[in-house]
């Protein structure tokens, strides 16, 4: 059983970013728009939100993490500090997405941009996880187009979500 030091990481970047995400929104303007919300105000919330539910993450990842550590020091076996590579190539491959997705939320607008990120993060994460090799050709055109109309439910509910009920406009 190796040590897995990526969740605590995860979770110490998540508070950080937060932090740093919520004190960017404190700077914005105090202009009231969209039914009397100002514009820092969904920053600040959802840099809040990740921030509060990073906290118990943090705390069981690494109370985890250490009780691993203890159980292979009393067994004296050796301790390895990596995980899995899969582990990195997926890290690596949300982050070239998230980029990708930044670059291209512009000029795509945000249904086509979201629903193109959600399907190929998923399609990614089981792919880069080994899963997809083990599937029939049937099955892999089934999760396939699964994920796809999950990534068009998805985006299309957010989009109704914020320019509805919350009368803020996306991209189109």
């Amino acid at each position: 059983m190796d040590r897995d030091t990526g969740k605590p990481l995860f979770d110490i970047f998540l508070l950080v970013a937060s932090g740093i995400g919520f004190y960017y929104a404190t700077t914005l303007p105090s202009i009231t728009s969209a039914g009397g919300i100002t514009p820092a105000f969904f920053p600040k919330l959802l840099s809040g939100l990740i921030f509060v539910c990073a906290v118990p993450c943090f705390i069981r990842d690494s109370l985890e993490w250490l009780s691993q550590q203890r159980e292979r020091d009393y067994k004296d076996e050796g301790v390895r500090g990596d995980g899995p590579k899969s582990a990195v190539a997926q890290w690596f491959f949300i982050m070239v997405l998230i980029i990708g997705y930044a670059l291209i939320f512009e000029r795509l607008g945000y249904l086509v941009s979201t629903t193109l990120f959600c399907f190929l993060a998923v399609l990614g994460m089981v792919v880069l996880s080994g899963e997809f090799s083990n599937m029939s050709s049937v099955e892999k055109l089934k999760s396939g187009l699964s994920y796809l109309v999950f990534s068009i439910i998805l985006s299309s509910s957010i989009f109704f979500i914020f320019t509805a009920l919350f009368n803020i406009p996306l991209p189109n």
